[in-house]
C-alpha cells in the first residue's frame, strides 16, 4: 500500500509540475505578444507625432506601411485573445491539480 501511495503522490507531483510549466510558458507568450503590440503601437505613434518627419510619413502611406502595421496589430490582438484563453484554461487545470494534491493528502496521510 505504501508503494501505491508514493506512486500516486509522484503522479500528482508530475502533473503539478507539468501544469506549472504550461502556465509559465503561456504567460511568457502573452507577455511577448503584448510587448510586440506595444512596439507596433509606439511606431505608429511616432509617425503620428511627427517624430519621424513628414517624408517618412508620406513614404509609409505610399507603400502601405501603416495599413500593414494596423493589420499586424489586429492579428496579434487576435493571437493574444487565443493565448489568454489558453492561459485561463491552464490556470484552471493547475487549480484542479492543486485540489487533487490536497485531496490526496487528506485521503492518504503521511506515514
Amino acid at each position: 500500500m505504501a508503494v501505491r501511495k508514493d506512486a500516486l503522490r509522484k503522479i500528482v507531483a508530475l502533473k503539478r509540475q507539468s501544469a506549472e510549466q504550461k502556465v509559465r510558458a503561456l504567460q511568457l507568450d502573452v507577455e511577448g505578444i503584448e510587448a510586440a503590440i506595444n512596439d507596433l503601437i509606439a511606431g505608429l505613434k511616432a509617425l503620428d507625432e511627427g517624430k519621424a518627419g513628414i517624408e517618412a510619413y508620406f513614404l509609409a502611406q505610399a507603400h502601405g506601411h501603416v495599413d500593414r502595421v494596423i493589420r499586424d496589430i489586429d492579428a496579434r490582438n487576435a493571437a493574444l485573445l487565443v493565448r489568454r484563453s489558453e492561459l485561463d484554461a491552464a490556470r484552471e487545470a493547475l487549480k484542479r491539480v492543486f485540489h487533487s494534491q490536497e485531496r490526496l493528502d487528506e485521503v492518504l496521510p503521511e506515514g
